[in-house]
């Protein structure tokens, strides 16, 4: 009996660990946040073990160009890969911005692969935000979402290996202040493929289902109480 009752932690412990479930940040009401919901749309990212979710990186900007990011998934945020070093094709536009690997920047804002339905991110706004002009940034790509442009044979001119089609950007911007806003971004571009620049490329023709990763995704600026 005390066998069973000691392996019940344990059990508990390697769920927790297997499903990357990580603790939400909890986020002061009377503070100015900014609210993610991503609707995954998994019938465009199949697998053969299953489902892949895709890699996301989620950013703000201002217009002097100061940057910040808000959430990475782990493998792009930290480029641990099964099979690979480094993926620069991953999330090449983020990349671009990216903290420094070495300090700890990437740990306080790295989380697993989200999976299920949907997955929130919350970040609460820094001070220093006050009063100026935010746009939001979310990257996002899923491998081996190959399409007539980017597909499996060597010769073709967007062959990238694993990675399909290219990452996906959107974007949306507001205002700091105390005005609530609901927002709904638009597709700004892709990235490279092969991750050789962190430019947005803003011709979406070759573009399939990577344009299709989400069911939505709405942003909500909560300016506190």
């Amino acid at each position: 009996m005390k066998k069973r009752i000691l392996l019940a932690p344990v059990i508990l412990i390697l769920l927790v660990q297997c499903t990357g479930l990580k603790e939400q940040k909890i986020i002061d009401a009377h503070r100015k946040s900014l609210e993610i919901a991503l609707s995954f749309n998994t019938e465009n990212y199949p697998w053969l073990m299953g489902t892949k979710y895709p890699q996301i990186a989620v950013w703000v900007t201002t217009g002097s160009g100061d940057h910040e990011t808000v959430f990475v998934t782990q493998g792009a945020g930290r480029d641990k890969w099964m099979f690979a070093d480094e993926r620069p094709g991953a999330l090449p536009v983020w990349s671009g911005i990216r903290p420094t690997k070495k300090g700890l920047e990437i740990d306080a804002v790295s989380g697993a692969t989200p999976s299920g339905e949907v997955h929130t991110i919350r970040w609460e706004i820094p001070e220093k935000y006050e009063g100026k002009d935010l746009t939001v940034f979310i990257e996002a790509n899923v491998s081996f979402d190959y399409n007539d442009y980017y597909s499996k044979a060597k010769s073709s001119p967007g062959y990238s290996d694993v990675n399909g089609q290219p990452s996906v950007v959107w974007r949306s911007a507001f205002r700091v202040d105390d005005n609530p806003v609901q927002m709904t971004p638009e597709i700004a571009g892709h990235g490279h493929v092969l991750g050789k620049n962190s430019a947005i490329d803003s011709d979406m023709t070759k573009i399939t289902t990577a344009a299709e990763l989400f069911n939505y995704i709405n942003i909500a600026y909560h300016p506190g109480s």
